[in-house]
């Protein structure tokens, strides 16, 4: 069965979804039953290296897509791509084919991470979120199959388009890996220039630094534990990404002990920092999933999350939880003393959890889907 797949996601710095798409991709390509061609703006990164080696044919559109007004010329290249391999099944896993593709008689599967351009759009800007909405009506005006990466991305796009439930569909869970842990792991002051810590005294927090993910909350929520008697410091890892929270950072530092922005982290990085912290905060608004914190339980380490039900979803009540289903000023309250009461102790192996996460059981249902929806 021969599979075109749009991995541009992959091309240079991989995107979570391009991570997504390179885990199943090395489910697929051990899979006999299936001949991959891949598609791509450019060909850099080093998944796309590794898939190369694999002697998976990479065709690249020659320019590098970054914008949405780009994503338009280089669908054109999707389009000429079809026409001339005819593939059984065109695999988008990016969210959005916004154009018709014509004169196709294989199979669309498409992957639906969020749709939060429309249930959230002040997370997003008003131009998206319209290019989005566009983008997804015209993609499931066409869509055969769709993977959704959660039960709870299915139930919001079929609350919001009804017409996705008469479309196959499987809910197709991100997969996370088992770190590659080395013994021993090194403590982060070794990694981090101007960064020294001697002990586990510290919190965590790792992902985009901004009001969606909770950044905010956080942030004022860290001020209100250290006044009220807290001493873990607290380091985040990840870019800053909006203005307002990168005030509200240099605000708070400036009036308060702990707090340490580390910026972007490595594997090697954020290895050492799971694996010495105290404890993993993740105060998002919205998620499609929430990677860090399956990966933070690889490291068996107490886990505060926002009560969000995506998180219930996926671990149930393994992890602490504050309610952030209440007006802002008491939101920051409930996190502060949260992590105040954080302690291992609450916590027992989250194995059971881990393993459904693992790539094994996951990218075998996902190839399974595939053939048998095309046989």
């Amino acid at each position: 069965m021969k599979l075109l797949i749009d991995a541009r996601t992959l091309g240079s710095t991989p995107s979570g979804i391009g991570m997504y798409t390179f885990d199943f991709l090395k489910e697929l390509i051990n899979d006999s039953r299936f001949e991959i061609i891949l598609l791509s703006d450019i060909a850099t990164s080093s998944e796309m290296q590794y898939l190369a080696k694999q002697h998976v044919s990479v065709v690249t559109y020659g320019t590098e897509v970054r914008q949405s007004f780009g994503v338009f010329k280089y669908f054109k290249f999707i389009q000429d791509s079809i026409d001339f391999y005819k593939p059984d099944l065109f695999w988008e896993p990016n969210n959005l084919i916004p154009v018709k593709l014509r004169n196709y008689s294989g199979k669309i599967l498409v992957t639906i991470h969020d749709i939060f351009p429309i249930t959230q759009p002040e997370t997003h800007g008003f131009i998206y979120s319209h290019y989005f909405k566009y983008g997804l009506k015209k993609t499931l005006s066409q869509a055969d199959m769709i993977t959704y990466n959660s039960l709870e991305t299915k139930l919001a796009l079929e609350k919001a388009y009804p017409s996705a439930r008469q479309i196959s569909n499987i809910v197709s869970y991100i997969i996370v890996n088992k770190p590659k842990i080395s013994e021993p792991v090194d403590s982060p002051d070794t990694l981090f220039r101007d960064v020294k810590v001697k002990n586990q005294n510290y919190y965590l927090y790792l992902g985009n630094l901004e009001k969606r993910k909770g950044t905010d909350l956080l942030l004022r929520a860290y001020k209100k534990y250290r006044d009220m008697g807290g001493t873990s410091m607290l380091y985040l890892g990840g870019k800053i990404r909006e203005d307002d929270i990168q005030e509200l950072y240099d605000d708070i530092r400036s009036s308060t002990q702990g707090l340490v922005s580390l910026g972007y982290v490595s594997d090697e990085q954020k290895d050492a920092l799971f694996s010495n912290c105290s404890g993993f905060l993740f105060p998002s608004r919205a998620e499609g999933f929430g990677i860090p914190i399956i990966e933070a339980m690889h490291y068996n380490k107490p886990i505060l999350a926002s009560n969000l039900s995506i998180f219930k979803e996926i671990t149930g009540d393994s992890i602490s939880y504050f309610d952030i289903h209440v007006p802002y000023e008491q939101q920051v309250q409930n996190l502060a003393n949260a992590m105040l009461q954080l302690s291992a102790s609450e916590h027992g192996s989250y194995q059971d959890i881990t393993n459904r996460y693992l790539p094994g059981q996951l990218g075998q249902t996902f190839c399974d889907y595939i053939y048998a929806a095309n046989s």
